[in-house]
């Protein structure tokens, strides 16, 4: 295959978003301030990017509870409040990375739930966002993974319901079951917390998965925002493959293949999407 068969377009939407590049760079200027510094859980999910900080001295824990000094920073998908308060127990400096669109999250669980309202989550339950977001609200939330979810859930007519996305969710799915639980309660409100970024990257690999022979999104294992595009193009265009970074890439997928389209989840850096691009260019 000669190499001007095959054009190659990069997802306009793709790479880093606001709240990642935020806590990526918060990170990165505080390493050079910060004699001890730690990183409660992956920063961001995306393991390049964890191999990054380490070699800045960033160093990951599980836990805060066998550390008495340093920096210690909570990653963009937030923490709930007893975190804030062990950190502070301990003596430990606080460098909160959240990113802006999870906290708005946090805040109507926890006002709403307040108010009396029983906030239902929409998200992965075993996300970090989703659990820090269930702890704002006095972690008594519900959690509902899809709008299949959502229809089997109990509800009681005569309480007041909150409905509040995971900000990576699948913005399609969210209002399916915002419309299905509006038209069961009377007591019922809803916000749509998902990123506009997450919304636009969406929208996006939509179109082009339709009008490109194959789909690589680049993203890492654990990154819900990058699965579900992923996901998202396979329903559209079954040449479609996720990979974490150009080591990945199988030749055999662009074969035959006349344009090929690279989306890429919002953890994802530039320079990892870059080597995907030299690799394909030198297939």
């Amino acid at each position: 295959m000669k190499k001007r068969d095959l054009k190659i377009t990069v997802a306009k939407h793709s790479g880093f978003c606001f709240g990642v590049k935020r806590a990526y760079d918060l990170a990165c200027v505080n390493s050079k301030k910060c004699d001890v510094i730690y990183v409660l859980g992956k920063l961001v999910h995306n393991n390049d990017v964890v191999r990054e900080l380490r070699k800045k001295g960033i160093k990951e824990i599980k836990s805060l509870d066998s550390k008495k000094e340093g920096t210690v920073i909570f990653t963009a998908h937030g923490v709930g409040p007893n975190l804030y308060k062990k950190a502070s127990e301990r003596g430990l400096k606080i460098i909160d990375t959240t990113c802006p669109k999870v906290m708005k999250a946090q805040g109507l669980a926890k006002n709403y739930f307040k108010k009396g309202y029983q906030i239902i989550v929409f998200g992965d339950k075993n996300h970090k966002e989703v659990k820090s977001i269930k702890e704002w609200a006095g972690n008594r939330a519900t959690i509902a993974g899809d709008s299949d979810e959502v229809k089997k859930l109990k509800l009681d007519p005569g309480k007041k319901y909150c409905l509040i996305s995971q900000t990576t969710q699948n913005a399609k799915e969210f209002k399916k079951s915002a419309a299905y639980l509006k038209g069961k309660l009377k007591n019922f409100i809803y916000f749509n917390t998902i990123c506009d970024s997450t919304d636009q990257r969406q929208k996006e690999i939509r179109q082009l998965a339709k009008i490109n022979d194959v789909v690589i999104i680049v993203g890492g294992r654990d990154s819900a925002n990058s699965k579900m595009l992923f996901e998202i193009a396979k329903e559209i265009n079954p040449k479609s493959y996720f990979i974490e970074n150009a080591k990945e890439l199988k030749p055999r997928w662009l074969t035959s293949a006349k344009s090929a389209i690279i989306g890429a989840g919002a953890s994802t850096p530039e320079w990892v999407i870059e080597k995907v691009v030299e690799k394909i260019k030198d297939l």
